[in-house]
């Protein structure tokens, strides 16, 4: 409604700093956006096994792609709907997304982690950041989920600085017309991105997961970084840099995201939910914050960004190869011998191990455990659409 009132509202086109409306929004958009997908996937991994995640985290990311999709084309018919509308409709996914959650909590219950426990000390606000600096493997979640950002940040800005030079030089005279294909170029990005994204994780991504493990998949999208960044050193151009970040974001969506979410699945509670809300806001902010860094500083010369912006996000590459590799080889041993990151250990450390090292020398003789729980499919269902729902709104 408030859309809609002539001084308030769309209808006053005059722009100024007190147009409180428009800064409750941005400020409403922008915090769903960096809360609400972390939330969603701290319920997800909360609710489901190992199996039930390698079978169908895919097909979640593949039904957050299509409201992706679908997203941006209502909003294309916005003059014949109009801005009020599609405010409304933006509102009513997310309650309808609020319904399901709800609704899947009253079907199949909470998860075996929210169930009341024995009292312990009250965690404090930092707990997050302890834990992560107390165990090595919650700091590999965080390089896996947030280092490629850094490198993804500085050739999203080059492909900008590319197009923008590129199309004024095709329109010298008409700064309109440049603005106009500038306009068309970054939204047949977006479509091509989302819709090669939606197809990996709708038939590639489990059965990549399933067929080659988690250990070896993990390698690959920062192996696909290396080679992205090694194409657009060599071929500094336009349409070289268009096609490795259609690529780095449709993959960082469809096959590095549910690979890291995975990861949690040997982790306890506390990892799950405290770690994971500071990695996925403060983490994924600063590293994009650094990526920001490097195009400022290096803005002034297209052949400075190329060359240094390559050179850092090539060596960020070259560290997450290793760091996944490392992963990979923690997370079997983890899930081999059941131990879980971030539960309290009843003995004392052993001096000079972190406590992952010190459990699994201790269970090298024990029995392989054998993780065969599985959910029924319609959980897996409605945490599919759950996210279609959320990127939709």
């Amino acid at each position: 409604m408030m859309l809609s009132h002539p001084t308030m509202g769309m209808a006053n086109a005059e722009p100024h700093p007190t147009r409180v409306l428009g800064w409750i929004s941005y400020f409403a958009i922008e915090s769903f956006g960096s809360i609400q997908v972390s939330l969603f996937w701290q319920f997800t991994n909360a609710n489901v096994d190992l199996k039930t995640a390698k079978s169908a985290y895919g097909l979640i990311v593949a039904g957050a792609q299509i409201g992706s999709i679908l997203g941006p084309t209502v909003a294309t018919n916005a003059d014949a709907i109009g801005m009020p509308t599609l405010y409304l409709c933006g509102a009513a996914c997310v309650c309808a997304m609020v319904g399901m959650v709800n609704l899947y909590v009253r079907r199949f219950g909470p998860s075996a982690e929210a169930e009341p426990k024995a009292k312990k000390d009250k965690a404090g606000a930092l707990e997050g950041p302890k834990l992560m600096v107390k165990h090595p493997y919650v700091r590999g979640i965080f390089a896996i989920s947030c280092l490629f950002m850094v490198e993804v940040t500085i050739l999203d800005y080059m492909m900008k600085v590319l197009a923008h030079d590129e199309f004024m030089q095709r329109h010298p005279d008409d700064p309109q017309a440049a603005s106009k294909a500038f306009t068309a170029f970054m939204g047949s990005f977006g479509q091509m991105t989302n819709l090669i994204s939606f197809a990996f994780s709708l038939t590639g991504t489990s059965f990549v997961i399933r067929h080659f493990g988690l250990n070896r998949t993990l390698l690959a999208f920062p192996s696909l970084c290396c080679a992205a960044i090694a194409m657009v050193w060599t071929a500094p151009q336009l349409y070289v840099v268009f096609v490795a970040m259609m690529l780095l974001k449709a993959f960082s969506y469809a096959l590095n995201n549910p690979c890291k979410e995975i990861l949690y699945q040997p982790t306890s509670s506390a990892v799950k939910f405290k770690c994971k809300s500071w990695i996925d806001t403060f983490g994924a902010r600063g590293s994009k914050a650094l990526g920001s860094l490097i195009t400022d500083s290096f803005s002034g010369s297209v052949a400075l960004l190329v060359t240094y912006g390559s050179f850092v996000a090539g060596s960020c590459s070259a560290f997450l190869v290793w760091v996944a590799y490392w992963m990979g080889g923690k997370f079997d041993d983890f899930v081999e011998n059941d131990f879980i990151v971030g539960e309290e250990l009843p003995t004392e450390t052993v001096f000079g191990l972190d406590d992952e090292e010190a459990v699994l020398n201790e269970a090298e003789a024990a029995d392989e455990v054998n993780l065969s729980l599985s959910l029924p499919p319609t959980p897996t269902l409605i945490l599919t659409l759950t996210p279609t729902l959320t990127l939709l709104g």
